[in-house]
């Protein structure tokens, strides 16, 4: 039985004439991209990818469009299911992980987040312009009470899930099930984001859950599950709202929250380094593991530097890790490092936080966990800063200028602290500990302060920096992206390499001769490199024999 064609994201040199403009997806300052079935039919779509680099003068960068979610779960069928809760059970917390003793809705208080009193503040502001926020996720439930019809642009959402092209304009979820799937995902992460206001007895709350005031939100449907996000999706979803929206005022967005992620791509680089550029802040989860299973590092596009990773925070203060051996199969976990990627990196509150029921659409609960529920908390907080300070923002000379001015005022706010033996606040909460009313405190700083972040790559330069040589020749430079590409994803997926680096923590140039071999081979031995990055890392190999 053949296998299935590879779909394939190619950056294009020059445009032939068959191609019409509008299958495009253009990047300012870089080739566009191209979606396209692969030609040849490889086991490996990797394998496809440098085919068609190989066949076609015209193709700068090919990677397989690959449902990244799924190769960075690859413990799911280990994971059990966490069963049919009832009504019940949702008024009550996660009790493995801190929580207060009484039943509330405590992430939005003046001791944690801060939410409620910074967007109290903006809500009292006369004047006040329009923030736009996208929700990238698995859509919503429009009929549950949370649900905040008001603020949401329903001319506006989308769906980008491949084969659900019929209804391209129907952001809803369609609550796919089965194991680590998450069904209502984006209804959760919705109500965390800009839930309606909500009688909760049980708790006695009766506000809103999340923003109200000044705000619209554009749900945009770019999954089925947070563990079927096709890394095209992603791309298609940033054209959208980074080429399409941002041509109008009335249109354009702000900020993007997006509590799901994946492996490396490339594409995904240049998309981000266009929404960058144009002024929209990004904040993506930093993602989540079972057991530090595949990995317990960031994913991206949380690893990027020009997005905010959003990690967790416990109510006690405690990272959102299990630290001292008590971790399991079915208890969920937060990411966090390498410590050279916490510089972009902030905690919120999980878990234990209010989270919408798709099963029952009266019901908020209390279960909400993973660095999902962080993400929307962080996006708030940039969304009230623009609301507060958007002519002072609007007024920077150059667009990228907005998000490094809301970036500062997130990263020097938060607060330094963390309860846990080594006080090593960056390394688990990168910038510290979201705190919205004090963000709002921060000026605009003058223009001629802020730092422009370095363009986004994917890179694991092992041929490079192991061997201190070139692994290809000039004119190869386009290969050996690809090669990096594939590498990072390996690593990301694969606990084996994960544990030889400890955890990213050892930079490659440290691996001493031994290691570096080992490196190689278990590349060698892992059923998912492609054949062609197995070939150069052979040849590397037989290098390190001879040296």
């Amino acid at each position: 039985m053949k296998n299935p064609p590879t779909k394939l994201m190619l950056r294009l040199k020059s445009v032939s004439r068959d191609i019409d403009e509008k299958d495009l997806v253009q990047v300012d300052n870089n080739d566009p991209i191209n979606f396209a079935s692969a030609n040849s039919n490889h086991n490996n779509p990797w394998d496809n990818a440098y085919i068609a680099l190989q066949e076609n003068p015209d193709v700068s960068f090919a990677e397989p469009d690959i449902e990244s979610g799924d190769l960075c779960y690859s413990y799911q069928q280990e994971i059990e299911e966490r069963g049919e809760p009832d009504k019940a059970s949702y008024q009550e917390f996660i009790d493995y992980w801190p929580h207060p003793k009484e039943a509330s809705i405590w992430h939005l208080g003046d001791d944690f987040s801060q939410l409620k009193k910074a967007r109290e503040e903006v809500a009292a502001l006369p004047n006040k312009k329009t923030v736009r926020i996208a929700h990238f996720d698995t859509g919503y439930y429009k009929d549950h009470i949370s649900f905040p019809a008001a603020n949401i642009r329903k001319d506006l959402e989308r769906d980008f899930v491949e084969g659900e092209e019929y209804r391209d304009h129907d952001a809803a979820d369609s609550f796919d099930e089965g194991t680590l799937k998450m069904p209502g995902h984006g209804t959760g992460t919705l109500s965390i984001l800009a839930g309606g206001k909500v009688s909760m007895p049980f708790c006695k709350f009766d506000d809103y859950i999340g923003l109200h005031d000044s705000i619209e939100i554009i749900p945009i449907r770019i999954a089925k599950s947070v563990v079927l996000l096709k890394s095209s999706a992603f791309v298609k979803a940033l054209d959208y709202v980074a080429n399409e929206l941002n041509k109008s005022d009335a249109t354009r967005v702000h900020v993007i929250t997006m509590s799901m992620g994946g492996l490396a791509s490339g594409a995904w680089a240049d998309m981000v380094n266009m929404a960058y550029e144009k002024g929209i802040f990004i904040v993506t989860a930093a993602g989540n593991n079972f057991k530090k299973l595949p990995t317990r590092t960031l994913i991206f596009p949380a690893r990027f530097n020009r997005v905010v990773a959003a990690c967790g925070v416990t109510y006690d203060l405690s990272p959102y890790a299990k630290l001292h051996g008590d971790a399991s199969f079915s208890i969920m976990e937060g990411n966090y490092g390498p410590r050279s990627l916490m510089n972009t990196a902030i905690a919120a509150f999980t878990p234990n936080v209010p989270w919408a029921s798709y099963r029952f659409t009266d019901v908020v609960g209390l279960k909400g966990d993973g660095t999902s529920s962080a993400t929307p908390q962080v996006a708030s907080a940039a969304a009230l800063y623009y609301c507060k300070y958007y002519d002072e923002l609007e007024a920077l000379p150059e667009p990228w200028m907005r998000v490094e001015a809301i970036r500062n005022a997130l990263f020097s706010s938060a607060a330094k602290t963390i309860n846990h033996d080594d006080r090593d606040v960056e390394k688990y909460f990168g910038n510290g500990i979201l705190k919205a009313w004090d963000m709002l405190q921060v000026k605009v700083p003058p223009a001629t302060t802020l730092v422009k972040q370095k363009e986004d790559k994917v890179a694991f330069p092992f041929f490079k920096v192991i061997f201190g040589i070139r692994a290809m020749e000039e004119n190869d430079q386009s290969e050996e992206d690809m090669l990096e590409t594939e590498l990072m994803q390996l690593v990301l997926s694969d606990p084996a390499l994960q544990e030889l680096l400890q955890s990213e923590e050892k930079k490659l140039e440290d691996l001493n001769r031994e290691q570096q071999k080992r490196l190689a081979e278990k590349i060698l031995q892992n059923n998912k490199a492609s054949e062609k990055l197995k070939e150069s890392m052979q040849l590397l190999l037989n290098q390190l024999d001879i040296l």
